[in-house]
């Protein structure tokens, strides 16, 4: 499980991108409002917490914290959004990882976010799933893994439309899918993690 919140007195940017990726990732978005960190920790009451944070008003890190209140990864970004995306696309349907399995980034993220470890799949069949994508579609010469997230709070469609998000990670972007469109790329621009796995 995951808490998502953001930095205190946020952007209405960073609002909208807090609400986005609580949404594809089936985490509890909260307000922070004035609220000091350890009371942020004690709402989430053993989530693991993700603050998006900014950077001259604009949303510009992600934090994440392990239950105890201690900083494993942060990643400081900057944002290109594309499509905008109906509400339903980012709430239902199953979630996949995509990453080669030499990035330290997909190595970290599907660490503390995934229980499995995934399937090997050869890297012209992940281009084959984002063969609509028309905006630079992922491409990797080494060993792509995906992995199904699954959390316990997943839940199901309302109507019969079947809603695929897929997060590709790279070492230097996490692209956001719904279904075969990209509507959200972060660069990234930086990264420190204390987490072993």
């Amino acid at each position: 499980m995951m808490l998502l919140t953001s930095s205190r007195k946020p952007s209405s940017k960073t609002k909208i991108l807090c609400k986005k990726l609580a949404l594809f990732c089936d985490a509890a978005y909260m307000t922070r409002g004035k609220m000091p960190l350890s009371e942020v920790l004690e709402q989430g009451s053993g989530a693991v917490l993700c603050i998006v944070g900014e950077f001259h008003g604009n949303p510009g890190s992600l934090s994440f914290y392990d239950p105890k209140g201690r900083l494993f990864l942060s990643l400081r970004f900057s944002e290109t959004s594309f499509d905008p995306v109906p509400q339903a696309e980012l709430r239902y349907g199953d979630r996949f990882f995509y990453g080669s399995e030499s990035s330290s980034l997909f190595k970290l993220m599907t660490s503390f976010m995934t229980e499995g470890k995934g399937q090997l799949l050869p890297p012209e069949s992940v281009n084959e799933l984002f063969k609509h994508n028309k905006k630079d579609p992922p491409n990797d010469a080494g060993a792509v893994r995906a992995v199904s997230w699954q959390t316990s709070g997943s839940q199901k469609q309302k109507s019969d439309d079947a809603y695929v998000r897929r997060l590709y990670i790279l070492d230097d972007r996490l692209d956001f899918y719904s279904n075969d469109r990209l509507f959200l790329r972060l660069y990234i621009k930086g990264l420190k993690s204390d987490f072993n796995s």
